[in-house]
C-alpha cells in the first residue's frame, strides 16, 4: 500500500533468490505513532496491528511475481489464522515482523502463494514480548473478472450446532439495550460521550476519566447500529446488525492499492471489533470499568476468511455479530462469529472472534498531568521517599508503580483504593515514612507534602483563602496514602473501598495562596479487622512554613462492595423532619441569582448548593436561625471523575463544604437584618473546631441531597462577626451526614 496505509516503516532484512518463484522471508520493523491517524487512547488497533505485517507482499515481489502477473493480476488476501498475544501495543513501542513465503500453487489461472509471521514487541514500557502470530496466510492474484464472480463466504449460523457452545455467563444483561442506534449514537460513543449514546441506563459513564471506547475520526468503521437483541440471533444468544456507508472517496480507497482500490480487509476486521466493542458497552459491561479498554482475546486462534471485496463503487457493508458465548468475570468477553457483507455479498467471516475487556489506568495516555509530575519528580531535593509521580500513580497510574512489586496484584481487574486524582488532588510527595513495608502497625507514620500554589481554581472565587473543604482534603489524603502504603488491601482478596467515617479537627489559622508548602504529619493510632472490614485512625496535624495550622483526628474504613451496599444511614432528629417538611411549602431561593449580589458566597467549582427551599431567621433550637437546601445530583459533575478514579464519590469533605454554605447563606441573612452588609466569609474559622460524622454516601446514581443546617451561636471577633452552626446532609432522603461547630467568618 501507499500511505496513509504504508505502514511498514523499514527493511530489516529480505532473504530468498530474486525471481526464483521459491520460498524467502522479509523481516520489517513498524513504529507505534509513526502515523499518529490510527492511534486509539495511544495504542495500535488490532486490525491495523495485522496489516502493518503486510510485507509478504514485499516478499512475493521480490520472488518475482511481477514478471508472471505482468500487471494483469490484483492482490487479495483469502484468509489466514491468527494469534495476539498479550496487550496491543503502545505509542512509542516497536513491533518486528518476520514474515515467511512458504510455498506457491496455481488453482486453474489463479496462483496462490502461502504465508506465515510472528511479531515481536520492544520498547520503553517492557521486555521484548510476543506480539501476534499469522498461521496459514492465503494469497491469490486475481483478474477483476475472477473478483467478481466471487460467490462469496458460504458460511452460515444456521449451520452451527449451538449445543456446541459453552454456557452464557450472564442472563441477563446488566442493561438492556435498545433495538437501534443511530449514526449520532455511534459517533457520541466514539467521542466518549457514553450517555448521549446509551441513555439513562449508562449515566456512571458520566464519570470516567476515560471510558472504555471505539475509535472516533476516520478510524470509526460503523456508521449506525440496525438491530440488536441479547436473545437474537439463530442461536438465541444475542445478535447485533451494524452498518457502514461506503463512499468513492473514502480514506482507505486511498493507496490501497496503487489503481486498485480496494477496502482491506483488516479495517472490514478492525469494524468486527468496533461492532462487538458498542455489543458490550450497550449491555453495561464497561461502567464499573473506567479506563478499561478493548482488545482481542490472547491466546485464542480467530480464523479469517475473505471471498468479496469493498470498492469504490460499493455501497454499504453491513457487520453482523452470532453471540457465541459471553462472559461476565475479571474482564468481561464476548466471544461471536463475525459475518461482513458488502452490497449483500458475503465477504469477510471471522471464526469464533474474542473481545474483552481489560484494565488499563490514564497514565498509558501521554496525559499533560504526567509530564508535569516527572518534571517536578526530577527537581525536587533528594532524598524523598515517594515522589510527585509515585503520588500521581497512587491516584490514576499502576499500584505497583506507586507502592512496588507487591502490589502487582492490583495492576489488573483486582481494584485499589485511591488517592483523589487532579483538581482534588493535593498531596505532591512523601517527605519521609516510618512504617515496615506491608505492616499496619499502631505508630506508623508518615509526613506528606503539598505544594500550595500561588494560585489554583480553589483560590480564583476572589475570598483569598484556602477552602475548608480543601484544607480538610489535604489533611485526610495522607491518611488514605499510609493505609494503602502499609498493606492493609493486601490482607483480602476482595477489592475494598476506603471510606471516611468520623473526624473532630481544629483549625488555628486559614492558608492563603503561596507559594507555600503545606506539611502534613499523620501517625497511625489503631488498627482493627473483622468480617472483612478494616477499621484505622490517625492522629494528624499540618503546618506549613510559617507554623501550626491544624489538628485533627479521624477514622476509616476499608470495606467490601456488599457492605457499602448496604446503607443504613444515621438516625433522623425530629426537628430536621419538621424542617424538611415545613420547606415543602417553599418559597425556594435560587443560589445562582444569590451568588450574583453576595460575594462572600462560594463560587466556581466550589458553588455546589443549588437552591434553598426554606429559611427562618428565628428557627432552630437557639432560635438564630435555620434554613433548609437542596443540591441536585449531577453524575457528570467534575468531583465524580475526580474521587475515585474507578470508584465515583462524592467527597465528604464537599458534604461538610455545602452544610458551611447553607450556613453562609443564614449569617448573611442575619447580616441584612442587622442592616450589615457582609462581602468577605472565612471557613473554617481560625481557632475553631469542627466535628464530623460520615455514614453513607453520595453516588451518580443519587438524585438529590438535602441540607439541614441551624445557627447555635454568634460572636463578635476583630474583624467582623463569627456564625456558629450543626447540619445534616441526606441523600435521597436518608440521613448520612452531620456535623458541628461549623463556623464562619463574616467581615
Amino acid at each position: 500500500p501507499e500511505p496513509p496505509l504504508l505502514l511498514a516503516d523499514r527493511v530489516m532484512s529480505i532473504h530468498g533468490e530474486p525471481r526464483s518463484m521459491g520460498k524467502g522471508s522479509i523481516i520489517t520493523e513498524t513504529d507505534v505513532g509513526s502515523q499518529t491517524f490510527y492511534l486509539h487512547d495511544n495504542r495500535m488497533p488490532g486490525g491495523i496491528l495485522i496489516e502493518s505485517g503486510q510485507a509478504d507482499l514485499m516478499a512475493i515481489s521480490w520472488l518475482g511475481v511481477d514478471f508472471l502477473n505482468r500487471g494483469e493480476r490484483v492482490y487479495r488476501l483469502l484468509g489466514c489464522d491468527l494469534t495476539y498475544h498479550g496487550s496491543l501495543p503502545r505509542k512509542g513501542e516497536t513491533v518486528r515482523y518476520d514474515s515467511h513465503v512458504d510455498g506457491h500453487a496455481n488453482q486453474g489461472a489463479v496462483r496462490l502463494f502461502f504465508f506465515h509471521y510472528d511479531s515481536h514487541t520492544s520498547g520503553p514500557f517492557a521486555a521484548t514480548r510476543p506480539q501476534l502470530s499469522v498461521r496459514n496466510g492465503q494469497a491469490g492474484f486475481f483478474t477483476y473478472e475472477e473478483l467478481a464472480n466471487t460467490g462469496g463466504v458460504l458460511w452460515k449460523p444456521e449451520d452451527e450446532p449451538a449445543s456446541d457452545f459453552a454456557p452464557l455467563r450472564l442472563d441477563p444483561p446488566r442493561t438492556m439495550p435498545l433495538t437501534t442506534y443511530s449514526a449520532n449514537d455511534v459517533i457520541a460513543f466514539s467521542e466518549g460521550r457514553i450517555r448521549h449514546a446509551f441513555g439513562a441506563t449508562h449515566l456512571r459513564a458520566d464519570t470516567h476519566t476515560m471510558t472504555p471506547r471505539i475509535a472516533s475520526g476516520k478510524m470509526r468503521l460503523i456508521d449506525e447500529v440496525e438491530a440488536i437483541s441479547p436473545t437474537g440471533g439463530p442461536w438465541g444468544r444475542g445478535y447485533m446488525r451494524a452498518a457502514v456507508e461506503l463512499h468513492e472517496d473514502d480514506w482507505f480507497f486511498k493507496g490501497h492499492f496503487k489503481n486498485d482500490p480496494c477496502m482491506p480487509g483488516t479495517l472490514m476486521f478492525e469494524g468486527c471489533l468496533q461492532a462487538m466493542a458498542f455489543y458490550l458497552t450497550a449491555c453495561g459491561f464497561t461502567l464499573d470499568r473506567d479506563a478499561w479498554r478493548f482488545e482481542p482475546v490472547p491466546e485464542m486462534t480467530y480464523k479469517l476468511r475473505c471471498r468479496g471485496q469493498a470498492l469504490p463503487s460499493s455501497r454499504k457493508l453491513v457487520y453482523e455479530i452470532f453471540v457465541a458465548e459471553l462472559h461476565d468475570g475479571p474482564e468481561p468477553t464476548l466471544i461471536a462469529d463475525l459475518l461482513c457483507s458488502v452490497d449483500g455479498v458475503k465477504a469477510f467471516h471471522a471464526r469464533r472472534l474474542g473481545l474483552r475487556l481489560t484494565p488499563d489506568v490514564p497514565l498509558t495516555r501521554d496525559l499533560p498531568i504526567e509530564t508535569e509530575m516527572r518534571d517536578a519528580a526530577a527537581a525536587q531535593p533528594a532524598g524523598k521517599a515517594f515522589d510527585d509521580v509515585a503520588i500521581l500513580c497512587t491516584a490514576v497510574g499502576r499500584p505497583s508503580d506507586a507502592f512496588g512489586p507487591s502490589y502487582v496484584p492490583f495492576d489488573g481487574s483486582r481494584r485499589l483504593s485511591r488517592l483523589p486524582s487532579p483538581p482534588y488532588k493535593f498531596f505532591s510527595r512523601v517527605h519521609s515514612l516510618n512504617a515496615p513495608a506491608g505492616e499496619a502497625k499502631k505508630g506508623a507514620s508518615v509526613v506528606a507534602e503539598y505544594d500550595i500554589p500561588a494560585s489554583d481554581w480553589y483560590f480564583d472565587d476572589g475570598r483569598g483563602v484556602m477552602p475548608w473543604a480543601v484544607l480538610l482534603e489535604a489533611a485526610l489524603q495522607p491518611c488514605g496514602w499510609l493505609a494503602l502504603a502499609t498493606g492493609l488491601p493486601l490482607k483480602t482478596p476482595e477489592g475494598l473501598y476506603f471510606r471516611n467515617l468520623d473526624g473532630d479537627a481544629v483549625v488555628y489559622r486559614n492558608i492563603m495562596p503561596g507559594p507555600n508548602r503545606l506539611l502534613t504529619s499523620v501517625t497511625l493510632k489503631d488498627v482493627s479487622t473483622s468480617g472483612g472490614i478494616s477499621l484505622v485512625s490517625f492522629d494528624v496535624s499540618c503546618r506549613d512554613d510559617h507554623g501550626d495550622i491544624l489538628k485533627l483526628s479521624t477514622s476509616f474504613g476499608f470495606f467490601p462492595a456488599a457492605a457499602l451496599s448496604r446503607q443504613v444511614g444515621l438516625a433522623t432528629e425530629p426537628a430536621e423532619a419538621a424542617l424538611i417538611k415545613r420547606a415543602e411549602a417553599g418559597p425556594r431561593v435560587d443560589l445562582v441569582a444569590l451568588r450574583a449580589s453576595e460575594p462572600a458566597l462560594p463560587g466556581g467549582m466550589l458553588a455546589l448548593v443549588t437552591r434553598v427551599t426554606g429559611l427562618w431567621a428565628e428557627g432552630g433550637a437557639a432560635g438564630l436561625g435555620a434554613a433548609v437546601a437542596e443540591h441536585d445530583v449531577d453524575s457528570s459533575a467534575w468531583f465524580f471523575k475526580a474521587h475515585f478514579f474507578q470508584d465515583p464519590v462524592q467527597p465528604g469533605s464537599l458534604g461538610i463544604h455545602m452544610l458551611v454554605e447553607v450556613l453562609t447563606v443564614l449569617a448573611l441573612d442575619a447580616e441584612r437584618n442587622r442592616g450589615t452588609k457582609r462581602t468577605r466569609s472565612e471557613s473554617v474559622a481560625a481557632q475553631a473546631p469542627t466535628q464530623w460524622r460520615y455514614r453513607g454516601q453520595v453516588l451518580p446514581e443519587s438524585r438529590l441531597v438535602t441540607l439541614v443546617v441551624e445557627i447555635t451561636a454568634v460572636q463578635d471577633v476583630p474583624t467582623g462577626r463569627r456564625y456558629l452552626g450543626a447540619g445534616s446532609l441526606f441523600v435521597d432522603g436518608l440521613k448520612i451526614y452531620s456535623a458541628k461547630d461549623l463556623s464562619v467568618d463574616l467581615s
